[in-house]
Protein backbone atom coordinates (compact mmCIF):
# COMPACT_ATOMS: atom_id res chain seq x y z
CA UNK A 1 0.00 0.00 0.00
CA UNK A 2 2.91 2.27 0.72
CA UNK A 3 4.03 1.98 -2.69
CA UNK A 4 0.77 2.36 -4.28
CA UNK A 5 -0.11 5.02 -2.50
CA UNK A 6 3.47 7.18 -2.49
CA UNK A 7 2.85 9.54 -5.70
CA UNK A 8 -0.47 10.57 -4.64
CA UNK A 9 0.71 11.16 -0.51
CA UNK A 10 3.77 13.75 -1.85
CA UNK A 11 1.34 15.12 -4.23
CA UNK A 12 -1.23 16.16 -1.64
CA UNK A 13 1.52 16.71 1.39
CA UNK A 14 0.06 13.50 2.92
CA UNK A 15 1.93 11.85 5.67
CA UNK A 16 1.60 8.21 4.83
CA UNK A 17 1.60 5.01 7.02
CA UNK A 18 0.74 1.32 6.61
CA UNK A 19 0.52 -1.77 9.02
CA UNK A 20 2.71 -4.71 8.27
CA UNK A 21 0.52 -6.46 11.30
CA UNK A 22 -2.67 -6.35 9.52
CA UNK A 23 -4.13 -8.98 7.43
CA UNK A 24 -6.36 -11.74 6.73
CA UNK A 25 -6.38 -13.86 9.24
CA UNK A 26 -5.52 -11.72 12.52
CA UNK A 27 -8.52 -10.88 14.91
CA UNK A 28 -10.02 -7.89 14.42
CA UNK A 29 -9.33 -7.04 18.37
CA UNK A 30 -5.76 -7.82 18.10
CA UNK A 31 -5.66 -5.65 14.48
CA UNK A 32 -7.08 -2.92 15.91
CA UNK A 33 -4.97 -2.83 19.07
CA UNK A 34 -2.00 -2.84 17.09
CA UNK A 35 -3.66 -0.23 14.38
CA UNK A 36 -4.34 2.42 17.46
CA UNK A 37 -0.58 2.26 19.19
CA UNK A 38 0.64 2.70 15.20
CA UNK A 39 -1.27 5.97 14.58
CA UNK A 40 -0.59 7.10 18.04
CA UNK A 41 3.51 6.59 17.27
CA UNK A 42 2.69 8.55 13.92
CA UNK A 43 0.96 11.14 15.77
CA UNK A 44 3.39 11.78 18.37
CA UNK A 45 6.36 11.87 15.66
CA UNK A 46 5.06 13.82 12.79
CA UNK A 47 1.71 16.68 12.50
CA UNK A 48 -0.97 14.84 11.89
CA UNK A 49 -4.25 16.81 11.93
CA UNK A 50 -6.73 14.36 13.52
CA UNK A 51 -9.72 15.26 11.15
CA UNK A 52 -7.81 14.24 8.23
CA UNK A 53 -6.74 10.77 8.92
CA UNK A 54 -7.70 8.47 6.56
CA UNK A 55 -7.71 5.02 6.60
CA UNK A 56 -7.51 2.67 2.92
CA UNK A 57 -7.05 -1.21 2.22
CA UNK A 58 -7.52 -3.98 -0.19
CA UNK A 59 -9.71 -6.96 0.31
CA UNK A 60 -9.38 -8.12 3.79
CA UNK A 61 -7.48 -4.16 4.68
CA UNK A 62 -10.26 -2.95 3.17
CA UNK A 63 -12.89 -4.68 6.04
CA UNK A 64 -9.83 -3.75 8.65
CA UNK A 65 -10.31 0.15 7.45
CA UNK A 66 -14.13 -0.46 8.15
CA UNK A 67 -13.83 -2.31 11.39
CA UNK A 68 -11.11 1.11 12.57
CA UNK A 69 -14.30 3.54 11.48
CA UNK A 70 -16.59 0.99 13.66
CA UNK A 71 -15.09 0.35 16.74
CA UNK A 72 -12.27 3.21 16.75
CA UNK A 73 -14.49 6.17 14.70
CA UNK A 74 -12.46 8.92 16.84
CA UNK A 75 -9.49 7.92 14.78
CA UNK A 76 -10.63 7.94 11.63
CA UNK A 77 -12.18 10.54 9.03
CA UNK A 78 -12.60 8.69 5.99
CA UNK A 79 -12.03 5.04 4.09
CA UNK A 80 -10.91 4.01 0.80
CA UNK A 81 -12.09 0.61 0.48
CA UNK A 82 -10.46 -1.27 -2.84
CA UNK A 83 -12.30 -4.24 -3.79
CA UNK A 84 -13.43 -5.24 -0.26
CA UNK A 85 -16.18 -5.49 2.07
CA UNK A 86 -17.42 -4.67 5.41
CA UNK A 87 -18.30 -7.61 7.71
CA UNK A 88 -21.86 -8.14 8.10
CA UNK A 89 -21.62 -7.82 12.02
CA UNK A 90 -20.56 -4.25 11.24
CA UNK A 91 -23.78 -3.28 10.57
CA UNK A 92 -25.80 -1.59 13.45
CA UNK A 93 -28.17 1.07 14.12
CA UNK A 94 -25.23 2.84 16.35
CA UNK A 95 -22.56 2.92 13.22
CA UNK A 96 -21.13 5.83 13.41
CA UNK A 97 -22.00 8.82 11.06
CA UNK A 98 -21.40 11.57 8.79
CA UNK A 99 -17.73 10.18 7.54
CA UNK A 100 -16.66 10.02 3.96
CA UNK A 101 -15.74 6.65 1.83
CA UNK A 102 -14.41 6.04 -1.37
CA UNK A 103 -15.08 2.99 -3.19
CA UNK A 104 -12.53 1.61 -5.90
CA UNK A 105 -14.26 -0.75 -7.10
CA UNK A 106 -14.75 -3.41 -10.39
CA UNK A 107 -17.34 -5.11 -11.68
CA UNK A 108 -15.62 -8.13 -12.00
CA UNK A 109 -14.52 -8.58 -8.26
CA UNK A 110 -16.35 -11.03 -6.51
CA UNK A 111 -16.92 -8.47 -3.73
CA UNK A 112 -19.03 -6.20 -5.84
CA UNK A 113 -22.57 -6.91 -4.45
CA UNK A 114 -21.25 -6.47 -0.96
CA UNK A 115 -19.42 -3.30 -1.67
CA UNK A 116 -23.04 -1.56 -3.09
CA UNK A 117 -24.57 -2.98 0.44
CA UNK A 118 -21.89 -0.96 2.08
CA UNK A 119 -22.08 2.04 -0.06
CA UNK A 120 -25.74 1.98 0.52
CA UNK A 121 -25.56 1.06 4.32
CA UNK A 122 -23.11 3.96 4.61
CA UNK A 123 -24.96 6.69 3.12
CA UNK A 124 -28.14 5.46 5.55
CA UNK A 125 -25.76 6.82 8.26
CA UNK A 126 -25.11 9.71 6.49
CA UNK A 127 -21.89 8.94 5.46
CA UNK A 128 -20.77 10.71 2.01
CA UNK A 129 -19.70 8.50 -0.52
CA UNK A 130 -18.00 8.40 -4.00
CA UNK A 131 -17.85 5.20 -6.10
CA UNK A 132 -14.92 4.88 -8.49
CA UNK A 133 -15.10 1.99 -10.99
CA UNK A 134 -11.91 0.25 -12.69
CA UNK A 135 -12.37 -3.10 -14.72
CA UNK A 136 -9.41 -5.34 -13.47
CA UNK A 137 -10.68 -7.55 -10.74
CA UNK A 138 -9.65 -8.17 -6.95
CA UNK A 139 -6.80 -6.19 -7.53
CA UNK A 140 -5.36 -2.64 -6.65
CA UNK A 141 -7.00 0.46 -8.40
CA UNK A 142 -5.14 2.16 -11.07
CA UNK A 143 -2.89 5.48 -9.99
CA UNK A 144 -4.94 7.60 -11.93
CA UNK A 145 -8.01 6.85 -9.64
CA UNK A 146 -5.93 6.52 -6.62
CA UNK A 147 -5.65 10.02 -7.69
CA UNK A 148 -8.90 10.76 -8.47
CA UNK A 149 -10.43 9.37 -5.04
CA UNK A 150 -7.53 12.00 -3.38
CA UNK A 151 -8.65 14.57 -4.89
CA UNK A 152 -12.55 14.00 -3.82
CA UNK A 153 -11.48 13.50 -0.37
CA UNK A 154 -8.93 16.98 -0.53
CA UNK A 155 -12.30 18.72 -1.83
CA UNK A 156 -14.61 17.26 1.41
CA UNK A 157 -12.44 16.58 4.02
CA UNK A 158 -12.77 19.55 6.36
Amino acid sequence: MILKWQKVADKHAWILAASKESRNGVPFHVCLRMIEAELLAVEQRYPVDARRVIFTGLSGGAMVSHAVAKFHPQLVSAVVINTGMMEDSFMTEDYPSEKLAVFLASPTDFRYKEMQRDRAFLESHRWKTKWIEFPDGHTLAPDNLCEQAAQWLEENLH
